[in-house]
């Protein structure tokens, strides 16, 4: 929506082919001349006739930003001896291989036109590892690691490469559903990350910004006490999603028991 208002033309790609027809017509009703057309791709499926597709659909527009968004975490904290096997492969093919394969479609467009803008999500799970949510946080940290290291390869061919740290947002993914001081909506922590492009100069890591004001001073604060590789913050990690594994089940009981 953001970038639609900014007169952005718009291709939207995810899983359900009746949902990305919905906001296509919503966001060509608001703001008129934007054209928007999608792409249903399941992820998980990790079809190279997918992604001959995608290159089809796109190979004749002026690509100027790729934003590699796509993901899944663990449906709730979890030990990883216990994570189901599907969980697993699933989180690695999609918050990896996705990424990967779909950058892979889209930057040498980019490289060919010298000029372009690639921002990949990444988390805090990944910049300061999290127990019973073992899977999910490698593979951002894995995100973090190839980002880096595309942004030093691109950045002589005139495309920026940049990654997008992150702690909560209210999505359906965090299942938070009330913003706090810590905690922004979606709309809030977008217009934030659009208009920090590149702040991220004060970060340890290449390449990488945290774009919302109580997320970078929370990270500056870890960055400047413990560190976010120290056993303390690691083990406060793990009480922490200790107690949100047990609510969630709690929750699941409750509502099991109402259904029956």
């Amino acid at each position: 929506m953001q970038l639609a208002s900014k007169g952005f033309n718009l291709v939207l790609v995810s899983r359900t082919l009746s949902k990305l027809e919905t906001l296509s017509k919503e966001i060509e009703q608001k703001f008129g001349k934007v054209q928007v057309k999608v792409v249903a791709m399941d992820y998980a499926k990790d079809s190279a006739e997918d992604y001959k597709r995608l290159g089809d659909e796109v190979k004749h527009l002026d690509i100027g930003i790729l934003i590699n968004n796509v993901g899944q975490s663990h449906s709730i904290p979890v030990l990883f001896l216990e994570t189901p096997t599907d969980e697993v492969q699933n989180i690695v093919t999609i918050n990896c291989l996705g990424t990967l394969k779909t950058t892979q479609v889209i930057a040498p467009m980019l490289v060919q036109r010298k000029r372009g803008l690639i921002l990949t999500m990444g988390s805090f799970a990944g910049w300061m590892p999290t127990p019973y949510l073992a899977t999910y946080s490698g593979s951002k940290a894995f995100l973090q690691h190839w980002s880096s290291a595309l942004a030093a390869e691109l950045k002589p061919k005139g495309v920026d490469v940049e990654f997008v740290l992150s702690y909560l947002v209210t999505t359906a993914m965090s299942k938070v559903r009330r913003p706090s001081l810590l905690i922004p909506n979606a709309k809030g922590f977008v217009k934030s990350a659009l208009g920090k492009i590149g702040n991220g100069g004060y970060l340890p890591a290449a390449s990488t910004y945290t774009p919302y004001w109580s997320h970078a001073l929370f990270q500056w604060l870890v960055e400047n006490t413990v560190g976010s590789m120290h056993p303390w913050g690691i083990w406060y990690n793990l009480k922490m999603h200790i107690d949100i594994r047990r609510r969630a089940l709690r929750k699941a009981e409750r509502e099991a028991k109402k259904a029956s």
